[in-house]
């Protein structure tokens, strides 16, 4: 009796030793570079309580989320899980037990300030299942990494503001969350468009996250050197890759990308070819596809929701619908990101009140006549620019209305008092 009660205390006391070195550990090793995931790795195995840790921690959960997680452990039948795919208001995750559909209710919801704070595919949340049904609910969204966001697109009532689209909502949306690296596909047919790839590459880098640019379908246009060429004159361009989903031509180059643990966001227009090279890159059909309209150069929505496929290399590729129409989130010092030569070029210039379009000496001008600056590079910035002003001054606008919502709503509750 006496040795059964020793035993017991002694694996009591390896127990506690075991959680509160795991504590430790965590804590010193919440740094996020994959360096440390095996040390996480290993936390996990030490802290009985994160066994499931184990498993998500090749889907992406770091230290960072395990960190994030230590504050809802304590909670009843709670448990860490990403959010793999999203079909209007009903989540996938990938949780202790394999996948479950979810869906967020009531207090979760009251305590949303705007779209952003609901889940998206990426996200890391903490789930519960919902006692005598198959579902789960989300209670909690751990905070992101990264999230690669745009304005909400507009629905109705657009009109043109000096120049630039405007209405719709103004309110940010998040299309995926998590991610490590994106991958802006375009095709080199009448899907080609450097200004688009331009927005894309200033969210990506307004986000903090590594974007590539792929060029897709070459093997429909043997001049598509042309188009890579006008593609590299973007200042932020970090590398250029030239695939064809369809022969396999240049599939190779993605290799070095695919690694264990990371996520990738494939994004782009309708018809970019981004199911296409899905497949290919699985080789089989995870993804319909569509044929892309020679006339109009336009591809139908083939993905209708964002979704999480596993390759075998151990990394994560998010899908997501084709973007008709990709509003900036930004701010105007943002510009920089994407054309610094530019910026540099207006402040050196020697007039401090320069229009830039006509003034003798005017270092802009003298740029654009000498080559070394194209005029339609100089007018897609401008108009951008009018666009992240215009943007900012509605963000001011909905703040103010936003505070005057809830000073109201602050004095009804008094009345009823």
């Amino acid at each position: 009796m006496a040795g059964d009660f020793a035993s017991a205390t002694i694996k009591a006391l390896v127990a506690h030793f075991n959680i509160l070195m795991g504590v430790f550990l965590i804590h010193f090793f919440v740094h996020n570079d994959r360096e440390s995931s095996f040390a996480v790795f290993f936390c996990a195995n030490l802290y009985g309580g994160y066994k499931i840790m184990n498993d998500l921690n090749k889907y992406g959960f770091d230290g960072h989320f395990i960190s994030e997680y230590q504050n809802y452990e304590n909670e009843r039948a709670v448990y860490p899980a990403r959010v793999t795919a999203q079909m209007g208001k009903v989540y996938t995750l990938l949780g202790e037990a394999g996948t479950v559909n979810a869906i967020v209710m009531g207090k979760y919801i009251h305590n949303t300030k705007g779209t952003k704070d609901f889940p998206v595919v990426g996200d890391f949340v903490v789930a519960r299942n919902i006692p005598g049904t198959d579902q789960a609910e989300i209670i909690q969204l751990l905070n992101r990494k990264t999230e690669f966001s745009r304005k909400m697109p507009i629905s109705g009532g657009r009109k043109l503001h000096k120049g630039v689209i405007d209405g719709g909502v103004t309110e940010e949306q998040v299309l995926a969350s998590n991610v490590d690296q994106v991958m802006i596909l375009c095709g080199v047919d009448s899907n080609f468009n450097v200004a688009r790839l331009e927005r894309y590459l200033l969210l990506a880098k307004r986000a903090g996250i590594p974007a590539l640019i792929v060029l897709t379908k070459i093997d429909l246009n043997p001049a598509y050197e042309l188009m890579m060429e006008k593609a590299l004159e973007i200042s932020a361009v970090e590398q250029i890759l030239s695939i064809s989903a369809i022969t396999g031509e240049g599939l190779e180059q993605l290799d070095s990308y695919l690694q264990p643990g990371a996520t990738i966001a494939l994004l782009g227009s309708s018809g970019a070819g981004k199911s296409t090279l899905l497949n290919a890159l699985f080789n089989e059909s995870v993804q319909k596809t569509n044929i892309t309209s020679q006339h109009s150069g336009k591809g139908k929505h083939t993905t209708t929701h964002r979704q999480m496929f596993f390759h075998s290399s151990g990394c994560m590729i998010i899908d997501t619908p084709g973007i008709k129409e990709l509003q900036l989130w930004a701010d105007e010092d943002d510009l920089e990101l994407i054309y610094p030569d530019i910026i540099e070029w207006e402040q050196s210039c020697k007039y401090k009140n320069c229009s830039h379009r006509s003034e003798a000496g005017c270092m802009i001008t003298d740029k654009i006549e000498s080559g070394e600056l194209s005029r339609e590079k100089y007018e897609r910035y401008l108009k951008m620019k009018t666009e992240l002003k215009r943007l900012s001054e509605r963000k001011l606008a909905h703040k103010a209305s936003m505070g005057k919502k809830s000073k109201n709503n602050v004095k009804s509750m008094k009345r009823g008092h």
